[in-house]
């Protein structure tokens, strides 16, 4: 059985979905306080999501879901992955030297 923290990210950093969020909107030629505004989502948080600052919350995902037409859970995947991998960056080789559960 292969351990996730064993695996490697394949050496790229991890994207955050600011990232992707700021391609969206470029892409249709949306301002994030357009975003803003027509979702409901305070100005200041999509701006802090599209700087990489803040994490996506389950409310936001719904808003986003809800206006782009994908699943809110699409960003919450997203986010995940992301936390995953800066968490296997900063502290998987510590975490993978920690005694596993042995078969009973």
């Amino acid at each position: 059985m292969t351990n996730e923290i064993d695996q490697p990210s394949a050496g790229s950093l991890p994207i955050h979905l600011g990232s992707i969020l700021k391609d969206e909107l470029a892409e249709l030629e949306v301002s994030a306080a357009e975003l803003a505004r027509q979702t409901g989502v305070p100005a200041n948080r999509i701006s802090q999501l599209i700087n990489g600052k803040r994490s996506v919350t389950g409310d936001t995902a719904l808003r986003l879901g809800l206006w782009f037409g994908v699943s809110p859970q699409f960003r919450l995947n997203l986010q995940t992955a992301y936390d995953l991998a800066m968490a296997r960056q900063s502290a998987g080789d510590d975490i993978a030297k920690l005694p596993r559960r042995t078969a009973a």
